[in-house]
């Protein structure tokens, strides 16, 4: 069976719909050849719910090491900390660390993800950012695998559509086949709902100098639109009044109810009781009204006082620069636009600052809060309006993700990537931890997960055996949605397989 009806309502009229049909069908007192077909329908219909892609691109030199703690470093007994030289940046003791399944330690910063830690993996030794000054670039190995200086082989530019003021310092001039998360998702569910408006990058980072390339390679009408500015996504986003009716009139919702009424009488009376008789045709007459409620909503992305309290209380500000537009407010917006079915296809920008040679407690902490508090809102309020089970939120750090070592840089130790979704099997996958001591502090250690089943690799101490890009970029190709028969166009890709074990 297909319904076309389905297929046709928007994302409120959809929940509304599966609402009705799973508090009707639901109950025994329905007849079992009915309700088998129905549920045929309403199963075929949950198949046909279109993804949803939020991917956020963390810039200059981020480090997730305060976010979730390696289980090596959150167990080791003698760390060197401090903010230079070799000494570890890790600022809290083990015994303020809050140990979780899946080998999740938290820091207090980083505890309001707690609700949802079974569906965020977060995995560090990831392929290195290459960026000539000091791992700077805008592609990254896992949003773009194969991506490279040379543009040798089909590889096309990836930066003609994200200019910045001093290219290439800064970004790097790579070149690739490999379209970027965010444009690929945008061209399948383009492809399966040509109505749908185009997604978008909201070109977030602060810095003129630093950009996030967003690729759509050689698939026609993949492209992201650019959005520079708050004032310009509301513009492309104007305020809209949507119908929350599943049917057109009163008089269907009214035909259908009368049909359930007539369907189910005579079978009620011969086996139940008057009082289960009763409860049944309730819910059938609530399901009318949630059928046709004459209801309709205003859909506005400016965020008001109350929305501007939750989504901000308590994250610090950019201190970048120029802020466009703080996390928060990004994913505030994010949300806005794909709950109410005004996309399905997302890529924010956001930077914190160039350091290196040093880190300081505030750095940790400051980029630790902008993540952790931003991150469990977006999913708190993706649960609370139904789509978080076809929902992927992707977390990158452009620039790589550093060595535990307070002075290093993106091109050194991790690079870090979050995954959070209904689809996602939560954990920390891999490991980092101390290999001896080294001048003021330490050398490190790095375990990559396996390709085939998540156990950990061998330790290195150098930039070698991390995780492929090509299989982070096939997994969140899967988790989003994106059929397999499509990658094998993209070479760099083709043969890499998924990463099944962070996957439901």
């Amino acid at each position: 069976m297909k319904s076309e009806r389905f297929e046709a309502m928007s994302p409120p009229k959809r929940r509304r719909f599966l609402q009705m049909m799973a508090g009707v069908l639901a109950s025994p007192l329905i007849p079992s050849r009915i309700r088998e077909d129905a549920f045929d329908l309403v199963g075929e219909a949950h198949a046909a719910t279109p993804t949803n892609l939020i991917e956020i691109n963390l810039r200059d030199q981020w480090d997730h090491g305060h976010l979730m703690v390696a289980p090596s470093l959150a167990g080791h007994t003698n760390l060197i900390r401090g903010t230079d030289g070799r000494k570890c940046a890790l600022f809290y003791q083990m015994n303020e660390l809050i140990a979780h399944p899946n080998n999740v330690f938290l820091t207090p910063q980083s505890q309001p993800l707690e609700p949802h830690l079974d569906e965020i993996a977060m995995v560090d030794c990831c392929e290195l950012s290459r960026g000539a000054i000091h791992g700077h670039e805008g592609a990254n190995a896992l949003r773009s695998p194969g991506r490279d200086y040379d543009s040798g082989g089909g590889k096309m530019p990836m930066f003609q559509n994200d200019p910045v003021s001093n290219f290439p310092q800064g970004c790097e001039e790579f070149y690739s086949t490999t379209p970027t998360p965010a444009t690929i998702h945008n061209y399948v569910q383009r492809l399966e709902d040509p109505t749908l408006r185009n997604g978008f990058a909201f070109k977030g980072i602060g810095r003129s100098i630093h950009t996030s390339y967003h690729f759509a390679g050689t698939l026609p009408g993949a492209e992201l639109d650019r959005i520079q500015s708050k004032e310009s996504l509301f513009e492309a986003f104007p305020e809209t009044v949507q119908d929350l009716n599943v049917l057109p009139s009163e008089e269907e919702a009214m035909a259908l109810t009368e049909i359930l009424e007539k369907v189910d009488g005579p079978h009620l009376a011969r086996r139940f009781s008057d009082g289960s008789i009763d409860n049944h045709l309730t819910n059938v007459e609530a399901a009318q009204t949630l059928l046709y409620s004459n209801a309709t909503r205003t859909v506005s992305l400016p965020l008001t006082a109350e929305e501007e309290q939750f989504w901000g209380d308590g994250v610090p500000e950019q201190v970048s620069g120029n802020t466009k537009a703080e996390l928060w407010e990004q994913v505030a917006y994010a949300f806005k636009a794909i709950e109410a079915g005004m996309t399905r296809s997302v890529a924010l920008e956001f930077d914190y600052a160039d350091i290196h040679d040093s880190r300081s407690v505030e750095q940790m902490e400051t980029m630790t809060l902008q993540v952790a508090l931003s991150l469990s809102r977006l999913i708190t309020k993706l649960k609370e309006a139904g789509i978080w089970g076809h929902t992927l939120i992707a977390i990158y750090c452009t620039d790589g993700g550093r060595s535990p070592a307070a002075n290093s840089s993106g091109n050194e130790g991790k690079n870090t990537v979050i995954l959070a979704g209904g689809m996602i099997r939560g954990g920390y996958y891999g490991d980092v931890g101390v290999d001896g001591n080294d001048q003021d502090g330490h050398r490190y250690f790095y375990r990559a997960p396996s390709i085939a089943n998540g156990s950990l690799e061998p330790s290195v101490t150098g930039n070698d055996n991390r995780l492929p890009g090509a299989n982070v970029w096939r997994t969140v190709a899967k988790a989003s949605g994106v059929p397999d028969s499509l990658l094998s166009q993209f070479p760099d890709v083709a043969n890499a397989q998924s990463l099944d074990w962070l996957l439901k």
